[in-house]
This record gives C-alpha cells, sequence and structure tokens, in this order.
C-alpha cells in the first residue's frame, strides 16, 4: 500500500507552536535528533506493508534523510488540496483504484507494528474509507497529561486518529464533499447540510454511536465505510500544542534511552 503524508502546515507569529518552529513547518520540528516527519517515515517504512510515500507541503527533503527515497510535491494551499494532491500521484503512476493510506506528519511516536497492525484491521479493503478511533482510556492511559480532545459519543468518548485508509479514486469522485467537510467543521449548518440535520442533532444531544457514523458515511459515499477503535493511543497523539510537544519529546527520549 502506498502513502501520503501532509506536511504542509506552518504555523504563523500569533500560533502558540511558533516559538518552536520560527517560521518553518511543524513538520520539521526536532523531536529529540530527528524530525516529526523522519519519524513518522522512519515507522512507515519500517514497516512490511507500506511501498512508496508521497510528502506534499515541503518540495523537498529540506535536509532530512530517510531510509529509500520518498516522493515531493509542493504546498497546495490547504490540508484537503493537499491531500488530494497526493492521491492524484498515486493514481497517476500507480493507476486502478488503490487503497491508500493518509497521514498527518506529526504523530512521531508511531511505530512499524503500530502502522501493519492498523492496515491488518482493514483487510480484506471491501470498504470504501477506514477510519480510526481511540477511546479517552486508552489515551490516558498511555498519555496521561495529554490534554487531548475528546468528541462524546453513545457510550464512548473518543479522540480521532491520525491515519486513515481509503481508495484513491475518492479524490475524483467526492472532492466536494471533502471540501465541504473540511469548511463545515467550525460552522454547525454547512456540516448538517453534508451530514444530515437528523444525524447533526443525534450528534448534539450525544446520541451517535460507532453504527450511526458508519451508516452515514455510506449514505454519503454510496459504499460501506468502517470505523476501527484503535488500542494504539500513538496513532492519534498528535503535537497540536507546545505541552503535546513537549510530551511526546519526553515519551521518545525516555523510549531511546
Amino acid at each position: 500500500m502506498d502513502c501520503v503524508i501532509a506536511a504542509g502546515g506552518h504555523p504563523q507569529p500569533d500560533d502558540l507552536l511558533y516559538p518552536y518552529t520560527q517560521g518553518k513547518s511543524k513538520a520539521q520540528l526536532d523531536m529529540n535528533g530527528r524530525t516529526m516527519l523522519e519519524r513518522v517515515i522512519d515507522a512507515l517504512q519500517g514497516s512490511q506493508t507500506i511501498e512508496d510515500i508521497v510528502v506534499v507541503g515541503l518540495g523537498d527533503d529540506q535536509g532530512m534523510s530517510f531510509q529509500r527515497p520518498v516522493h515531493h510535491l509542493p504546498d497546495q494551499g490547504g490540508l484537503i488540496s493537499n491531500g488530494i494532491a497526493g492521491l492524484d500521484w498515486i493514481m497517476e503512476h500507480k493507476g486502478g483504484k488503490p487503497h491508500v493510506l493518509f497521514s498527518s506528519a506529526d504523530i512521531p511516536v508511531i511505530t512499524p507494528a503500530i502502522v501493519d497492525d492498523f492496515i491488518e484491521r482493514c483487510q480484506p479493503l471491501n470498504h470504501i474509507l477506514y477510519y480510526n478511533f481511540v477511546t479517552q482510556e486508552a489515551m490516558e492511559t498511555r498519555f496521561p497529561h495529554s490534554n487531548r480532545t475528546f468528541v462524546k459519543l453513545k457510550g464512548a468518548r473518543v479522540a480521532g486518529g491520525d491515519m486513515l485508509v481509503l481508495r484513491a479514486d475518492l479524490a475524483y469522485t467526492h472532492r466536494d464533499l471533502f471540501e465541504a467537510l473540511a469548511h463545515g467543521r467550525k460552522h454547525a449548518w454547512q456540516l448538517a447540510k453534508v451530514v444530515g440535520f437528523g444525524f447533526l442533532f443525534k450528534f448534539l444531544i450525544q446520541q451517535v454511536g460507532f453504527a450511526e457514523i458508519e451508516a452515514v458515511a455510506a449514505r454519503i459515499l454510496g459504499e460501506p465505510a468502517k470505523i476501527i477503535v484503535n488500542s494504539h493511543a500513538e496513532i492519534a497523539m498528535d503535537a497540536d500544542k507546545p505541552h503535546q510537544v513537549d510530551l511526546l519529546r519526553a515519551d521518545i527520549a525516555q523510549r531511546e534511552g
């Protein structure tokens, strides 16, 4: 399976991460001698399942080193545009309708075994989309002071994972949908137009479970989608805030002695 990594985020001076990044991309944050992106790619290239990796957002290696070459595309101006550019590259060079792993660049404690476990749980790849949730219990057991944001669902509080598997042709068939979802995250009425007002209301009163999410995803996409409750908190432990960067650096330092 091939992988697309979104690496286009550049914190601005008013961002709390700016003192850490100093104008560079978040993917280039140092994590105990290697950048976040290098550590994510180390895990991907060390797995048994990942072949080509397309990094969108930097344009070249930026002085970083990898076990084997990766493909670079320049920043397209947004998460959705970057993701679609990467999927376009895979469709152009690989053909067909392959399933692709999509990853953020800010989960530096991910491991090859976690990558392989996730992809194994997606088999036999008969759904159009596979998404991760990590429960609050799993996250706080592994990272007690992460202060991650959790969503209350029916019977569970969860955080979204930073890896998903999707069929690459979604870049062509559902681009408008992904743009609407990206822009609607902070505007409930826009989101409601995509998922339906009934579903949004049930979500707001915390009466939506995993089965309801899969059902609405299948209705919107026209094919089945699957949610995976992942026990590996590392797949959702991203570096969005300064204290999370510090936590991840300390975790790596402890792990590597």
